[in-house]
């Protein structure tokens, strides 16, 4: 399954970004669709979705994190999902759990600046509303990310390697090919202090908005059908 011409858990938060009437799309959001048309067209990504220092240093770190995780854990991140009815819609969570009656869905977040990570546990220490207007981008992946596996809750896994991870985290690198660490310092990635006051692995765990699944499911059937407009021109 294709991650081009389809609007994926990652970047769907676009789709819920209205314009001053706040009941029409927004810019972003008209800006994705028609990113999505021109890829139809193509049948191909228009960008190469390069490695960055950024993605390295969270697909590594995401591993570790895993690692870490108790095995009620179930790694999906490499199996993109579909929804059953509503086409063009897709996502790769990271992880799925069930805790009695719960279904758990989890993105790990591994923030490359420490600056990111704080600002993160503040919005969720405040709650989810912070959270959900602090960092639109991640909750609207989780909410859709829920909506595609039947999940009726959603949990943010936040990481951060502590001091004494980090050779462990260059020896991962290497092995699958991130090199950009061979050239930073220690001090130029981020880490936490062993016993500090914050922990490496933070879980924060919300049940499912059923009105922010309405909102979305309905904003992606407007999203197809713009794209539709769009093809048949």
């Amino acid at each position: 399954m294709e991650r081009f011409g389809n609007f994926s858990s990652s970047e769907i938060w676009k789709l819920t970004t209205l314009d001053k009437s706040g009941k029409s799309f927004g810019k972003p959001a008209l800006t994705y669709i028609k990113e999505k048309t021109f890829e139809k067209l193509l049948e191909r990504p228009l960008s190469n979705y390069a490695k960055s220092k950024e993605t390295g240093w969270g697909n590594i770190c995401e591993l570790q994190a895993f690692n870490l995780l108790g095995i009620e854990y179930k790694l999906v991140s490499k199996e993109r999902i579909a929804h059953t009815e509503i086409g063009n819609w897709n996502g790769m969570p990271d992880n799925i759990r069930v805790d009695g009656n719960d279904t758990i869905v989890g993105d790990i977040k591994c923030p490359f600046t420490l600056k990111s990570f704080i600002e993160q546990m503040i919005a969720h220490k405040e709650g989810i509303e912070s959270y959900k207007k602090e960092f639109p981008e991640y909750y609207w992946q989780l909410v859709s990310n829920a909506i595609l596996t039947n999940s009726n809750k959603i949990e943010c896994i936040l990481y951060v390697p502590y001091f004494s991870e980090l050779n462990e985290i260059r020896k991962m690198a290497d092995m699958y090919n991130y090199t950009f660490l061979n050239y930073l310092s220690d001090e130029e990635i981020p880490y936490l202090l062993d016993g500090g006051k914050f922990k490496n692995i933070n879980s924060f765990v919300y049940d499912l908005d059923k009105n922010d699944v309405d909102f979305l499911t309905q904003k992606v059937i407007e999203a197809n059908n713009l794209l539709e407009l769009e093809l048949n021109k």
